[in-house]
């Protein structure tokens, strides 16, 4: 799940749109129109489902802006402990300009809400 190209090709993108349902971003509902690199492809991030998320047009751009920063702190197993739901939930640490920091963690998969 991994691609040497800048952008994420379309079974990758696709994917990420499933996993995240709608904009990342924690105040954010709005539909996915970019898939974005959490780690910029620019400063070496790789073109890849644990480094893509899905953000609408108003908060890609946003994200650009000096002062932003965003890193994946979960993306999935191995190792999760046992009846842990969010184990397979990709998690994202997203810090603001003034130092604020937001924690996304992508919603359940569907057929996965039946867990205790």
């Amino acid at each position: 799940m991994e691609s040497k190209a800048r952008a994420f090709p379309a079974g990758l993108a696709r994917m990420i749109r499933t996993r995240d349902q709608a904009c990342r971003t924690p105040w954010c509902d709005a539909p996915i129109r970019n898939i974005d690199h959490i780690h910029p492809h620019a400063d070496g991030g790789p073109t890849s489902y644990t480094n893509g998320q899905g953000l609408c047009e108003a908060c890609n751009h946003a994200k650009e802006a000096p002062g932003w920063t965003a890193a994946a702190i979960r993306s999935g197993p191995p190792a999760p402990p046992p009846g842990d739901r969010d184990r397979d939930r990709h998690t994202v640490r997203i810090t603001t300009p003034t130092g604020h920091t937001y924690i996304s963690t992508a919603p359940l998969l569907p057929g996965n809400h039946a867990m205790s």
